[in-house]
């Protein structure tokens, strides 16, 4: 099986996981996810965060983990 599907059907399971409310430590007044081509954005009301999808698109590689956190700083 290809990695990055692999990744992909992890991340989906983790903003399954993220759904429910009492994943926070915060109260979560809403929840909604806003997907793009790139990531998934949860709003929990107050907050958002914001997870990098594991894609490669040539001009923009995020295929892996590695990959991912360089871009976080």
């Amino acid at each position: 099986m290809d990695s990055n599907k692999t990744e992909l059907d992890a991340g989906t399971a983790l903003i399954k996981a993220l759904s429910e409310a009492s994943a926070y430590q915060h109260k979560v007044t809403a929840f909604s996810v806003v997907e793009t081509h790139i990531s998934w954005v949860l709003l929990t009301g107050k907050y958002a965060y914001k997870i990098k999808k594991p894609v490669n698109f040539g001009f923009l590689d995020f295929s892996t983990l590695e990959k991912r956190r360089f871009f976080l700083s």
